[in-house]
């Protein structure tokens, strides 16, 4: 996203981070993007708490975009949207499932992906930024 105009972004590592700072963290930013690997048929423990306490704190008028990984059922990215359903936000259609290891389609999916993040379904705000980057 570097270069792209975007100030500041956050990441935060769940099971390494203040769970209190993650969601606070989320509350300052109109985006949020969600990374998570499969677990039991479900999502990662970490991050169903951090999403069960953003249902708690009535997270809202968001949009958020949704990264899995599994290996050979992926089913994080299902397990978070149900969560998700269930608050006032938009979930971009567009998911990224990585199955164990990053391939230049996944890689392709993730380019994809950041721009739908930055610069929305606006294709000519994309283009605008590419000329500008053959410019610099």
């Amino acid at each position: 996203m570097e270069g792209t105009g975007e100030e500041v972004v956050a990441i935060a590592d769940l099971t390494d981070e203040d769970i209190h700072e993650c969601v606070e963290d989320a509350f300052r930013y109109d985006r949020l993007v969600l990374a998570a690997s499969s677990y039991d048929a479900g999502v990662f423990p970490p991050m169903e708490d951090f999403l069960r306490r953003l249902k708690h704190k009535n997270y809202q008028n968001r949009k958020v975009y949704l990264i899995e990984n599994g290996s050979w059922a992926p089913s994080a990215a299902r397990a978070m949207k149900a969560i998700l359903d269930e608050m006032n936000v938009e979930v971009c259609e567009q998911v990224v499932t990585i199955k164990s290891k990053m391939t230049q389609e996944t890689l392709d999916e993730m380019i994809s992906l950041a721009q739908k993040i930055v610069f929305g379904d606006k294709e000519d705000s994309f283009a605008k930024f590419r000329e500008q980057q053959k410019d610099d």
